[in-house]
């Protein structure tokens, strides 16, 4: 059933699927199934959502007038004027600042992390999304700072490995999406840094971030299993391959001219679904079996 109301698709509840990279340092820990874990955790994932809502008002805001060139984003309700301005710069001020207030009760380390998270943006809606191949770095922050905010919340170790593999995926999925666009529009109207990607350097840049981020996990599994039992050794190996099977079927995705919405991408392709289930079985009877 497709959404009416504009203040609910302009808070992009396809992309709330983001948010559950926060708990992705309790999982890997082991730890998720310890209560207190679970209620920190998904304390910080609902911070972590407000604060991107009011990311994404910020960011149509500022893109009002390249929104409306994109076939597509020219729906959007700021684009099209079905929230009025005034009422948009509200909403993002205050689903920004909100979160803050909260986290401020819970964990000075977390109103870090959310304010990182909340500054860059700005940054990048404002000006640094102009700014060729630090732009990828930026958004891929966006992960990177859900991925800290889980361990923060739980108080949960994290590992330089882990942090990179989350680095290097999300670059990979970060680059996969302006390929997909310079591909598929063959113009960059709807995004002006695109004038200055080539697609030969952006093709070489996905390889490159889908080739280390398939090594960075293989370091992180092997470093974060202290004993190598046959079981743990199998599902290890099993989870390894799959994982690496996951990020060469949304390669081909974005061959296929697809993966501009990497959401969409995963949530419309039955067997990404699938890889990314029998990943996270395996890899929970590594951690849990």
């Amino acid at each position: 059933m497709p959404l009416t109301n504009p203040y609910l698709i302009a808070s992009r509840p396809h992309q709330w699927i983001k948010n559950l990279v926060v708990f992705a340092a309790p999982l890997a820990a082991g730890e998720i199934l310890d209560r207190a874990v679970l209620v920190e955790t998904i304390v910080a994932a609902c911070l972590f959502l407000c604060a991107s809502i009011g990311v994404y008002f910020f960011n149509d805001l500022q893109d009002i007038d390249t929104d409306r060139k994109h076939p597509r984003k020219t729906l959007r309700p700021i684009a099209n004027r079905d929230i009025p301005y005034r009422v948009a710069n509200l909403s993002a001020f205050t689903l920004s600042i909100t979160p803050l207030i909260i986290s401020f009760f819970l964990s000075v380390s977390l109103v870090i992390c959310l304010s990182c998270y909340i500054f860059i943006n700005v940054l990048y809606s404002i000006k640094l999304k102009e700014i060729p191949y630090f732009e990828l770095a930026l958004v891929s922050s966006g992960f990177v700072f859900r991925a800290i905010a889980g361990g923060l919340a739980s108080d949960i170790s994290l590992s330089f490995w882990f942090i990179s593999l989350v680095s290097c995926s999300s670059l990979f999925v970060v680059t996969g999406k302006r390929y997909a666009e310079l591909s598929t529009y063959q113009t960059h109207n709807s995004r002006p840094v695109l004038r200055f990607y080539p697609l030969p350097m952006l093709r070489f840049l996905l390889w490159v971030s889908a080739t280390l981020a398939i090594v960075t996990y293989s370091f992180w599994l092997s470093l974060s299993n202290e004993t190598w039992e046959s079981l743990h050794l199998i599902f290890s190996i099993l989870s390894l391959i799959i994982f690496a099977l996951t990020i060469f079927r949304y390669g081909y995705l974005l061959q296929r001219g697809r993966g501009e919405d990497p959401v969409r991408t995963l949530l419309n392709d039955y067997l990404l679904m699938i890889l990314a289930f029998f990943w996270a079985a395996s890899y929970s009877v590594v951690i849990y079996g």
